[in-house]
């Protein structure tokens, strides 16, 4: 059957509108949008954004548009100086997308329609607490790319914030892709970056009290969220099962475990997903020929959550043995019979001179994350295998200047990655190593040296991209006495158990292959593992007391 015209006038894919038609369904008051364009000033973005606002105005009546185009008074009303802009409710809030939400961070904009129409910031009783407190006027801005897994929840952190106190505190959301000179004047080298009041800068997806903590000090510190929460005394949950990190093997224990009956929970730090949703493409993940890592996760957090409570922003501290084992975050206590360790790993750094000094200025890890910001300049991906090929490749597609740096005379990659990079011609310094990252006031140069000649030369860069492998993420567990695998892995048997009873592990944490199909394995395995032994255990302890 042919599609009607007025079907064809639609610019979101029907899945994607029936999905917002449910998501707007929860909304309560009318939110005005005023939408900010100027011809000859990213012209497609504002195509984009003028469509958006179409559909969504198309799909409820609870989001009207207010299209400004080229209107000077009222772009001198509203401060707009960038195009398009975006400003949600601007009589009462202040919250402005300077760029489309062409991205991960239409997440964001769409998250701030809800909040503004239901006048619910969703922030925490302790992250309300604290903001109740603030006497002073803040302005957050934060710089995001269309392709970081990171930023949307930055951008919520302050969204909430806004719309908790919107006599104080005003936020901007913006795209560096369509504002590069925007972040070249605050320096921005890697996202999600964070600018408070013009004089505190972070880097990264900060747990919301965190955030919160830093919004009203100033002051970059963590510990803000875990002095605050011992303050108010930490709250306390009992759980039969504790699964640190959200990963591929995290979010298969955690379905495993709750299917056999087990009460269990999730932990992460930062982004469901871990390393994997920063990995642009995914081609050895058996039942998809191609998929981007983002999505994967996506999928498999979405059967996740309809199983297990996967909460975020809770950094684990310190894991303490006793009758029972203690999970200690920033803010709470949790309490178990047993605890899978799925943290998985971290990049390995260089270990250079230069290298912590332009780290997030120029040094990254993340391709996704960052790669945007490096359209049509030149950058390094340092290492062989087959992440820093992927990179590599990803950065090549974006439009960057990019070439290889490995230490050997041949890749360790996968066969197909090797083939891409050779059929796009992208440039390798073989048997090569970088032994300074240098500029003045920006990244300007690697110097790099063949291992066969002992010559060193400056190429000129102006990114660096870190590709070289990864450690395990031990820190909450290693003064436990853990038996160890070379390279500080934990050592299992084949059902993640380790050498302390109760505690297993999975995933990258252990070593290995270190693919999401063994995470996955993994996961699943330790968490009937854990089944296993606490109704072996159960069953012992009800003989005794016999």
């Amino acid at each position: 059957m042919a599609k009607s015209t007025h079907d064809t006038e639609w610019f979101l894919p029907e899945d994607q509108r029936k999905a917002l038609g449910e998501y707007l369904r929860e909304f309560k008051e009318t939110v005005p949008v005023h939408l900010f364009v100027k011809p000859g000033q990213n012209d497609a973005y504002a195509d984009f954004a003028r469509k958006l606002m179409q559909d969504l105005v198309r799909l409820t009546d609870k989001v009207t548009l207010h299209l400004h185009e080229d209107e000077a008074a009222a772009n001198e009303k509203h401060g707009v100086t960038r195009f398009p802009s975006l400003l949600i409710d601007p009589e009462r809030y202040s919250i402005r997308f300077t760029g489309a939400p062409a991205g991960e961070e239409g997440q964001a904009f769409l998250h701030a329609l809800m909040m503004v129409s239901t006048r619910h910031s969703f922030l925490s009783e302790k992250s309300k607490e604290l903001l109740g407190g603030l006497g002073e006027k803040r302005v957050v801005k934060v710089f995001v790319s269309p392709t970081c897994p990171y930023c949307p929840g930055q951008c919520v952190n302050a969204i909430k914030a806004a719309v908790e106190r919107p006599d104080l505190i005003a936020v901007e959301c913006v795209e560096t892709g369509e504002n590069p000179d925007y972040a070249e004047e605050y320096s921005v080298g890697s996202i999600p970056h964070t600018v408070y009041n013009e004089n505190l800068s972070t880097v990264g997806l900060e747990p919301e009290p965190s955030f919160v903590a830093q919004l009203v000090t100033l002051q970059a510190a963590r510990e803000h969220a875990h002095e605050a929460g011992e303050a108010a005394g930490q709250g306390v949950s009992y759980h039969d099962l504790v699964i640190i990190g959200s990963g591929p093997a995290g979010l298969t224990a955690g379905i495993y475990a709750k299917r056999a009956g087990l009460d269990a929970v999730v932990l992460e730090k930062g982004i469901v997903g871990g390393q994997v949703s920063i990995t642009p493409e995914v081609e050895n993940y058996p039942g998809f020929v191609n998929i981007g890592g983002k999505m994967l996760m996506d999928m498999i957090h979405e059967q996740a959550k309809q199983y297990v409570d996967v909460v975020t922003g809770q950094k684990v501290e310190e894991i303490k043995i006793g009758r029972n084992l203690e999970v200690y975050t920033q803010d709470r206590v949790y309490v178990a019979d047993a605890v899978v360790y799925a943290a998985g790993a971290s990049w390995k750094k260089l270990g250079v001179p230069g290298e912590d000094r332009f780290m997030s200025k120029g040094v990254s890890f993340c391709a996704s994350c960052d790669g945007f910001m490096f359209k049509g300049k030149k950058v390094a991906v340092v290492g062989g295998g087959n992440t820093a090929l992927t990179d590599a490749l990803h950065l090549k597609n974006l439009g960057v200047d990019v070439m290889i740096v490995h230490r050997r005379e041949g890749f360790r990659a996968e066969q197909h990655l090797i083939d891409s990079v050779l059929r796009e011609e992208i440039p390798v310094r073989w048997n090569s190593v970088v032994e300074e990252i240098g500029g003045d006031k920006a990244l300007e140069f690697i110097a790099v040296r063949d291992v066969k000649t002992g010559a060193t030369e400056r190429v000129k860069v102006d990114g660096v991209f870190l590709a070289i492998g990864i450690v395990p993420n031990v820190e909450a567990v290693s003064h436990l006495g853990l038996t160890l695998e070379p390279g500080g892995y934990i050592k299992v048997d084949r059902m993640g158990r380790t050498s302390l009873p109760r505690l297993y592990a999975a995933g990258d944490i252990t070593g290995g292959v270190q693919q999401i199909v063994t995470a996955v394995s993994e996961g699943a395995s330790a968490a009937m593992a854990v089944f296993e032994d606490l109704t072996r255990r159960k069953v012992e302890q009800a003989a005794r007391s016999k």
